[in-house]
């Protein structure tokens, strides 16, 4: 019985520890998915902050470009215009401003080429220090987000465990104590049937004493 038993508790427990592992499995596949999804979407709204910021930027500066350009040609066509009126007057102040408007435009592209580097190489210094700060940031959540897992899995398996140790001792208790109630069952029967058949071997000899007795004393 004993042999019989342990073999189905073996056999049990190999199917509980299966289970367990299978689920085990499951939850951190399902974890793994859950924490990929999470960081790639954290990624993508990077991505998109940092391209927006860009596309913003371009467009200020082709912006500012275009309006200069066009101030430009609206002032070099008017210039046109006044001086076809007036060429005969005024065609030395034409090349006079004509001259300094080269000049104030060399100076302006200057200034707008260094106002550009200044700010690309803001923009360059502010991208760094938020990749830096979001990669230390990632760093710790995924450290704190691994410890509370293994803190949760190992609370789980230790009670898991216990769980189905009290099971089996409560179980293992319950049929000794049969398998003992049986056994002093049996012994007691056999104890009792000994007994009976000794007290009547002893009232068939009294029995037969007694005749003979009476046989005697009759004779």
């Amino acid at each position: 019985i004993q042999k019989y038993t342990r073999g189905c508790l073996a056999r049990r427990h190999c199917r509980e520890m299966k289970a367990a592992t299978t689920i085990q499995a499951y939850a951190r596949g399902y974890l793994a998915r859950q924490q990929f999804t999470h960081t790639r979407a954290a990624v993508v709204k990077l991505q998109s902050c940092v391209r927006m910021y860009q596309a913003r930027r371009n467009y200020s500066r082709v912006k500012s470009s275009t309006v200069m350009l066009q101030a430009f040609s609206r002032g070099y066509i008017a210039r046109k215009r006044y001086s076809q009126t007036r060429a005969a007057i005024t065609t030395l102040q034409a090349f006079t401003r004509g001259f300094l408007a080269r000049k104030l435009f060399a100076k302006i592209r200057s200034v707008v080429i260094i106002q550009a580097l200044v700010r690309g190489y803001q923009a360059r210094k502010h991208y760094s220090g938020i990749k830096a700060s979001t990669i230390v940031l990632q760093a710790y959540t995924r450290g704190y987000l691994a410890q509370k897992r293994y803190i949760r899995d190992r609370t789980r398996v230790v009670t898991s465990q216990a769980a189905v140790r009290g099971f089996l001792a409560r179980r293992r208790f319950t049929r000794a104590k049969a398998a003992v109630l049986t056994i002093q069952k049996y012994t007691r029967g056999c104890l009792a049937r000994r007994y009976y058949h000794k007290m009547k071997a002893a009232t068939t000899i009294q029995a037969y004493a007694r005749g003979y007795l009476a046989r005697q004393q009759f004779t």
